[in-house]
């Protein structure tokens, strides 16, 4: 079995050197689809590729799954507990990595509903508390309401072309009341998913009650499921109908900015706190989609990368924290710095990283979106992405504060700092996120073809 957990390592652990190959081989000057390949099961046909947009969800995924299952290694639970956290983390991964890498709507949508499952015996064989059964069906079943609606959507594309590829389907017309229906069927499945207001109950539950890896996974990679949704489908089939829903969808989620900024200030868990900022960030990118504009559109997906770094680290400093201490209520901690030094300064880096510090990864995102909201004159949603910003710096920094400095407040308690995996995790992280934040150019110069390759009718429109 000690062997068993070794390969779930190993495994990812060279997926991530050969995606970190494929980094340099890619074509950065074609948008289109790369590495195509076509899977024959007797009458069944799929389709594989990869483009740039795809790419960097599927090189996130590759690291926090890796990242994620170093953790559990070390964690401090039973053998068999640990052998089983593992393994759900790998199925969930190898979803993931189908998710990001299929050219196939029916595939896709397999593999999207198929995560709901680990993910729910996860969160309630792993989690913290009693109430981790509500929270991983609360979870379960908000998921798996909205993706009845994609079901649909599946069956009227069938019915009408014959095909589920996802470039067949982009080569398609579709009529006007029906692709309505479809767009809101695929709207109501990608939104609950990222979440977007009013639709993020779900995930401020989940992240409390869900082990450490599992709020890593939720924050850095489902979440990321619905902007790709949107990426992949949304964008591309109905531009006409993403015009003109978009007032509704820059309200929601500006209201969803504000509203989660600012109950933020009043949580007392942190993980609650770092989960509401989450939900506020991910709807700042779905503000900088809706925007229209080819700077916002590609400082939106960069965020996405960037928070799937930042709040991954958040979430690993705190199951850190909980590891010593067994409390997340922050009113418990008081001077960590004379206990902890080396996790206070990983602590402090991403603090910085999720307020959007200059030289962090947060930072060319948010910049990006903001650019790209100025030109489009876009007031309310610049004024709801400002605010946003504004009180994540409040409530991160004042979290920082509580926890880190201050006196001690239990001076007898006798707690270790970080041990090498944690180390390396962290480092790994941390350095990603100053990378991205000092050479963003690395991907974005990736990103800005696939999307001109993929959205250019969509820019256009907008600009009649």
């Amino acid at each position: 079995m000690f062997a068993l957990t070794n390969l779930f390592i190993t495994f990812f652990l060279l997926l991530f050197i050969i995606f970190n190959i494929l980094w340099l081989i890619l074509d950065p000057l074609y948008g289109g689809f790369q590495f195509s390949t076509l899977l024959e099961f007797t009458n069944l046909s799929i389709r594989i590729g990869i483009d740039s947009i795809s790419f960097f969800f599927l090189y996130l995924t590759v690291l926090l799954i890796s990242l994620c299952l170093l953790f559990s290694s070390i964690s401090r639970v039973s053998f068999e507990q640990k052998i089983n956290n593992m393994f759900l983390i790998f199925f969930i991964g190898i979803l993931l990595l189908v998710v990001f890498y299929v050219l196939d709507y029916l595939l896709f949508y397999i593999s999207f509903e198929a995560i709901l499952v680990p993910f729910f015996v996860y969160i309630g064989i792993a989690g913290y508390r009693v109430r981790r059964i509500h929270a991983a069906y609360l979870f379960f079943f908000y998921t798996l309401v909205g993706s009845f609606f994609t079901l649909i959507s599946i069956f009227i594309f069938y019915s009408q072309i014959g095909s589920t590829d996802i470039e067949i389907l982009y080569n398609m017309e579709f009529y006007s009341t029906r692709s309505f229906i479809l767009w809101f069927a695929l709207f109501i499945t990608f939104s609950i998913k990222i979440p977007m207001f009013p639709f993020h109950i779900w995930l401020p539950e989940a992240h409390v009650e869900a082990p450490t890896e599992g709020s890593v996974l939720l924050a850095g990679l489902l979440l990321k499921l619905g902007t790709y949704g949107f990426l992949r489908f949304l964008f591309p089939l109905f531009t006409e109908q993403n015009y003109y829903f978009s007032p509704l969808v820059v309200m929601l989620s500006g209201i969803g900015i504000a509203y989660t900024s600012m109950s933020t200030l009043r949580q007392i868990d942190i993980k609650r706190i770092v989960a509401y900022s989450s939900i506020a960030h991910m709807n700042m990118c779905m503000v900088g989609l809706f925007s229209f504009n080819e700077i916002a559109f590609s400082g939106s997906i960069f965020l996405m990368i960037a928070h799937g770094v930042v709040s991954g680290g958040l979430f690993f400093i705190i199951g850190m924290i909980y590891n010593r201490f067994n409390t997340k209520i922050i009113h418990y901690f008081s001077g960590v710095v004379h206990y902890m030094p080396i996790l206070s300064f990983f602590f402090l880096m991403l603090i910085l990283g999720n307020i959007g510090m200059p030289g962090t990864s947060n930072f060319i995102g948010e910049l990006l979106i903001l650019c790209g909201l100025m030109y489009s004159n876009n007031g309310i949603a610049i004024i709801c992405s400002i605010i946003g910003i504004f009180l994540c710096t409040i409530y991160s920094m004042w979290m920082y504060n509580k926890i880190i400095f201050l006196l001690p407040r239990f001076y007898y308690l006798v707690v270790f700092d970080l041990f090498f995996f944690e180390i390396i995790i962290l480092i790994t992280l941390v350095f990603l996120m100053v990378y991205l934040g000092i050479q963003p150019n690395c991907v974005n110069n990736y990103l800005s073809h696939s999307i001109f390759y993929h959205y250019s009718e969509l820019f256009s429109i907008y600009t009649k």
